[in-house]
């Protein structure tokens, strides 16, 4: 390792060209093979049209530079060093993508231990490990091949790939940037385009999409910001409204319920009432998103009935999601992204669909299931059943601080049975 290592310095420019190809595509390969691995399907995973990942290069060279400086220090601390220095390359390079194209292509948030989202404990416990394996096993073995070869070859090689690189950068950059763009446009003209407009747009770009998820939550919640713009623009507190409608529990509108009233009176689907959801049952909570789905459709003038109809069905799973098992659903399948195909297949058992209804419900999930909603009426009932669902969250967990100060058990959804009585 450390002559392979000390080979290094002193090399000319090519094979500083050469070592940033081949680990620019050994790094294309890693994410390639993550994320198809994840999503189940093959990702060209990474920023470029090629097969290369340009952070995965800076970063093989960055530890190659560094090492010449640090070729005395202790295996351990040498180590520690090279992850450092790789998790330093990956805030540098979000930091700047942040800065230039106004993107998040990656999102730590969610993980324990992270920095402004762009690095975490996690990964960069990942890349002190890759670290070891690359100066231990990868770069010994490139190194000794490369060396062998004549460098006018090199030469000749290394300026093909810049110019190649060269080239795949520029359309790589128009590429985000028309990204950028269109989505600017979707956000703007959202409801004044047509549901095939809408699709157009996002599947334009859906290798993006694929290589980078967190572009879809990104998109997914600028969406629902402009939903609730536009519904608390057009009617002065209508959240306000609806709440206090459901909260209250008053007779819904007439028309509301004779749209769905064939699937509340369903023997099969008044079984939800049997099954908890955050602070009350799967049936209350469908009835929730439905109505709001139902004023916020009829409001912007968009089909309410298949709104109303999709949005009572789109959590039509007959299973506790806290604690599943055969036959409904594996016990190691993730219920987040199961429950939308098991909903629809109960749905279309009982009910006739429509292609809307059918998109809500399979759809409704997004971005974590990573096909975006087709239709407006979609994008509003994935709006309205995650606002919905952080309300019942956190008045659940208001109720929940209550009860233990007053020291009272907590409440249980309903049963059917119960309800008939």
């Amino acid at each position: 390792m450390t002559q392979a290592m000390a080979d290094f310095v002193g090399m000319g420019a090519s094979h500083w060209v050469i070592f940033f190809a081949v680990y620019s595509f050994i790094g294309w390969i890693i994410e390639v093979i993550y994320r198809s691995s994840i999503q189940r399907r093959f990702i060209n995973a990474g920023f470029l049209y090629g097969m290369f990942i340009p952070i995965y290069g800076f970063g093989a060279l960055f530890v190659l530079v560094v090492y010449s400086f640090i070729r005395d220090f202790p295996d351990l601390l040498e180590l520690l060093v090279y992850g450092v220095v790789l998790t330093a390359v990956e805030y540098a390079v979000g930091f700047l993508f942040e800065k230039i194209f106004k993107l998040k292509l990656w999102d730590y948030s969610n993980n324990r231990f992270n920095l402004h989202g762009r690095i975490c404990l996690l990964f960069s416990l990942f890349w002190t490990a890759l670290a070891l394996v690359f100066v231990t096993f990868i770069h010994p073995v490139v190194a000794r091949y490369l060396l062998v070869v004549d460098e006018r070859h090199l030469t000749v090689a290394a300026f093909m790939f810049l110019a190649y690189m060269g080239i795949d950068v520029v359309f790589s950059v128009s590429s985000i940037t028309a990204f950028r763009n269109r989505i600017a446009y979707l956000y703007d003209e959202y409801f004044n385009l047509s549901n095939v407009e809408i699709e157009k747009i996002l599947n334009s770009f859906q290798r993006l999409r694929s290589a980078f998820p967190n572009l879809n939550r990104y998109i997914d919640s600028k969406i629902n910001i402009e939903i609730k713009n536009r519904v608390n623009s057009m009617v002065k507190s209508v959240q306000e409204k609806i709440f206090q409608d459901l909260e209250g529990r008053r007779p819904f509108e007439k028309e509301f319920y004779d749209i769905v009233r064939d699937i509340c009176e369903h023997e099969e689907f008044l079984r939800l009432k049997g099954f908890f959801h955050h602070n009350s049952s799967i049936y209350d909570h469908v009835r929730d998103v439905a109505y709001f789905s139902y004023q916020a459709c009829k409001l912007l003038k968009l089909d309410y009935r298949s709104a109303a109809r999709g949005a009572m069905l789109h959590d039509f799973f007959l299973y506790d999601w806290r604690n599943h098992d055969e036959p409904e659903l594996a016990r190691d399948k993730f219920h987040g992204f199961e429950h939308p195909r098991i909903a629809l297949e109960n749905a279309a058992k009982y009910f006739k669909l429509n292609d809307i209804e059918r998109d809500i419900i399979v759809k409704h999930m997004w971005p974590l299931t990573l096909v975006p909603p087709k239709y407006k009426e979609s994008f509003i009932v994935t709006f309205a059943d995650k606002y919905l669902s952080s309300k019942e969250f956190l008045d659940e967990f208001a109720r929940s601080r209550a009860r233990k100060r007053n020291g009272r058990p907590r409440m249980k959804a309903r049963t059917a049975a119960e309800e008939k009585e």
